[in-house]
């Protein structure tokens, strides 16, 4: 399980590093690309669950853990580039 728990904090730190340079890209703003990656890893996660229940078995249940790890990853993206949002837009940033 620790393993799992590793994979997803990787997958999230990966992503995070993405937006980042995305942000230093685009000069410092905000802008919808940075709410793309977070929802696609998200419906990534949500199909890999959907492909691993037609597998079945051992390997399925393997898959589903690999999915639900994407999901979780591309959920906290999302959820901390909402909270970074809402800090630039008080700080008056963008």
């Amino acid at each position: 399980m620790e393993v799992l728990i590793l994979w997803t904090l990787g997958m999230w730190a990966v992503q995070l590093l993405i937006e980042w340079l995305i942000y230093r890209m685009q000069g410092r703003r905000l802008t919808w690309v940075q709410y793309i990656l977070p929802c696609v890893a998200l419906l990534g996660g949500a199909v890999v669950i959907m492909i691993s229940i037609d597998m079945g078995g051992w390997n399925g249940i393997g898959y589903a853990l690999l999915g639900v790890s994407l999901g979780t990853a591309g959920m906290l993206t999302l959820i901390t580039v909402a909270i970074r949002d809402v800090v630039l837009r008080r700080r008056g940033r963008n």
